[in-house]
Parts: C-alpha cells; structure tokens; sequence
C-alpha cells in the first residue's frame, strides 16, 4: 500500500473532502477511501446557490461536484447522511452518526463550516444559506414577502442580496461596519460595491449594530444599537461562518479557530489531516496562520494533502488564496490578501470605466491584486504572488502593461489619478 496506509477515512463530502480522495487516487492510493456526508443530497456546488441558483426563475437544480459514475470508479465508498460524531485519536476510530467506528490510518477533516447563528429573542434561528434547504426557504419567502431584510454585509451576504434584487425583493442591509467588505477591499473600493448595490435598489444602514430580533416570518422587528427599530416581514442572516469542529471535542485534535495543522496539513495528532474551511494553518506566502473559506482553495488544498498522504511526504501548501464573486451580472476576483494598512494602487482601468486591476502591498511586500475584468494581467499578478514577488516586482509588471503609470498615485487618491488617465 503507497505511504504504508491501508484506510482513509475522509470526514467531509464538499469540494475539499472529495478532492483529497482524488489526491489520493492520482498518487496511487489503492486503500479504502470512506467519504462522510453529513447531508443527504449528492456532492454539489455551494457557492452556485448564492451566485445563480437563487436568482433561476427556474426550480434550482444543484450542480454536482461529481457525478456518481465518477465517485464509482474512484473507489470511494461515499456515505450520504452519515456525518461524524466523534474521533477516537487511540483505537483510531471515526464514530458517526449512525454509530459506527470507521476505522482508519490516516483520517482527513473536511467537514467546512457552518453558517454562524443569530437567534431572535424566543430563541428561534434566524435563516441563513448554507443548504439546497435553506435555497428553498429563500425562494419562497422572496416570492411570499417581497421585502427581506439582510444582516451583514460579507460575500454571501451581498450575493444574496443581488439575487433577491434581481427576483423583484425590496432589499435592505444591516451592518455594524460603516462599509460591506472594508476590511477584505479596502475603503474605496467597497464604496464601489455599495454604490453597485444601491444603484439598484439595495437600502444600507451601515455603522450600526444588531441588538435584538423579535417576531417571527411575516413580522419581525430589529432593535439597532443607536436605539431605532427596524420592521421586516423576513429577515435572513450572512454573519460569517465557523468551523464544524464540535464533534471533535475530548479527542486530542487542537483547535484554535479552527484545526490547527503545519503548512503540509497535519494536525498535532499523527495520521489525522485537515483542509478547507475548517483548517487553520500556516501559509508560507502569507506569513501567518490563517483559515481560507474559498471553494478554490479547498480543492486544491484538499487534493494537496491526498497527495501528501498517499505519497508519505509533508510538502508545504503554498497555493495563493483566490475568491470570485459575481454581483448583478458583475465578476470581481482577488488574488493573495489584502492587509491592515495595505497601500492600494490603481494600475489599469478605474472605477469610472467598470474596469479596474488595484494591488495591495506594503513596506515593499506585495500582497494582492483585485480586478474587476483584466483577467489576463490578474494571472500574471497571481504568478507573481506565488513566487513570493515583492512589491517593485509587481511595479515592474504594472508598468509592462501600463507604460504611463504613475506609481505615485494610490486609490484613495481618486481626483488624481483620473487626472492622469486622462492625460
């Protein structure tokens, strides 16, 4: 058996629980592979729920993150429904659900996050979207009310909102922070996409905090922290999201928001792994320890540790974190990360012309490029990242596609620097 491994048991059958299986084959893994789905649907895509599903006039059909001839070939015993309820880090068991001990060699956690919950003051859960479930609460409830009111105002949140907009809902977006996604963009740039939402209809009460909710679907009032009511017939929320990491209690796996692992993906317990969502590791390009909740990292930090495994090797991850969102019709991406006290600069486009490629770096670090279009040079900036490229490399590379910049100007800078596009 490659890497002395016989059993592995994958907890988790999203994108990053499914491609560590296929890490596992392609390096030649020809062990038992046991997959656990807590839910009862077939693998799909999340993110398309927010993005388009939402929105279809049509009954939503999930896409599929494999189709079961392609699960079938791969070898994966697939268990739908069966999500895990305990790791037993001694006997080297998985307890699920429906209790059964798994047994295992090597075991990858990749069982995601969960939406983070608010409650009304009788304690009911507030609806959020996460599930094929949640989609259908939604629906129904855009079309019943036809006003919705949003609480926060992060990604999922705002594609959310884009989508209820689109399906004729009156929109409202509460939100302690004085701008949607300030700290990932930076101030001007999340100015671009609140005017983006409120050019279509989208209200915003920014700087303001939640401090209760009472009632219930049809009649709900939201107590804000300056003291002001707010009333809605639905009320939904996109308040960040926490790794699923309860099951995990008494076994010995550390967690410090999230699970924590090395940049090769091994917990502080031998043989068990973690990718995804629910990770916490340290990233050699960014320096520190984070825990990535984008779909592309977690295939391919998924397929990374099922290599890793399947090989016996600890090979650092060193993928640049990566996120799209689409918005009315609108796709933004970013490669790398943006930082506290990052400079922005402005090197294609603007926000005048729809099309714009902003970096982000400081004290001679390079850090991210965000791009709305400009998909060509946004590949080249995301090569440079995962090289380590220092902040006058990315200069140097701006000033290849753009002989005239002026490296001068930053984005908080905006008079001047139409100014100079200008001339």
């Amino acid at each position: 058996m490659t890497g002395g491994f016989e059993r592995v048991v994958v907890v988790g059958a999203s994108a990053a629980g499914l491609s560590a299986a296929d890490g596992l084959r392609e390096a030649g893994f020809t062990g038992s592979i046991t997959v656990l789905g807590a839910e009862l649907h077939q693998p799909y895509d999340r993110p398309t729920m927010s993005k388009a599903l939402l929105v279809a006039e049509e009954d939503p059909q999930l896409l599929e993150l494999r189709s079961p001839e392609r699960i079938e070939a791969n070898r994966v015993d697939l268990r739908l429904g069966h999500a895990a309820a305990g790791l037993d880090v001694d006997r080297r068991y998985v307890v699920t659900t429906y209790g059964e001990a798994l047994p295992w060699d090597a075991v990858v956690i990749a069982c995601g996050s969960r939406p983070r919950e608010m409650r009304t003051l009788a304690g009911e859960v507030l609806p959020a979207l996460r599930t094929p479930e949640d989609l259908r609460v939604l629906r129904e409830a855009a079309a019943r009310y036809g006003e919705m009111t949003l609480i926060g105002s992060g990604f999922i949140g705002l594609e959310v909102a884009a989508a209820l907009v689109a399906r004729g809902v009156t929109v409202t977006v509460l939100d302690a922070l004085p701008l949607p996604l300030e700290p990932v963009l930076g101030p001007e740039l999340a100015t671009h996409l609140r005017d983006l939402h409120t050019a279509r209809g989208v209200r915003f009460r920014s700087a303001v905090a939640v401090a209760s909710v009472t009632g219930q679907p049809g009649a709900y009032e939201v107590r804000l922290t300056d003291g002001s009511v707010h009333r809605a017939p639905f009320v939904l929320t996109g308040i960040g999201a926490e790794p699923a990491v309860d099951w995990l209690a008494g076994s010995g796996v550390e967690v410090t928001g999230g699970i924590v692992t090395d940049a090769a993906g091994r917990t502080n317990v031998p043989g068990v792994w973690a990718a995804g969502d629910v990770a916490a590791f340290h990233h050699p390009l960014l320096g520190q320890r984070v825990r990535v909740e984008h779909w592309t990292h977690a295939v391919e930090q998924g397929r990374h540790i099922g290599l890793n495994i399947a090989r016996g090797e600890t090979t650092p991850y060193q993928g640049v974190p990566y996120f799209w969102t689409d918005q009315y019709g609108v796709r933004f991406q970013c490669y790398g990360r943006r930082r506290a006290g990052d400079r922005s600069l402005f090197v294609e486009g603007s926000l005048d012309t729809g099309e714009f490629l902003v970096l982000f770096g400081h004290a001679g670090e390079f850090h991210a490029a965000f791009a709305r279009g400009r998909v060509r040079s946004l590949r080249d900036y995301r090569k440079l990242l995962a090289r380590g490229g220092t902040w006058n490399e990315a200069l140097a590379l701006a000033r290849t596609n753009n002989p005239d910049l002026d490296t001068t100007l930053s984005c908080t800078n905006r008079k001047e620097r139409t100014t100079h596009e200008a001339a």
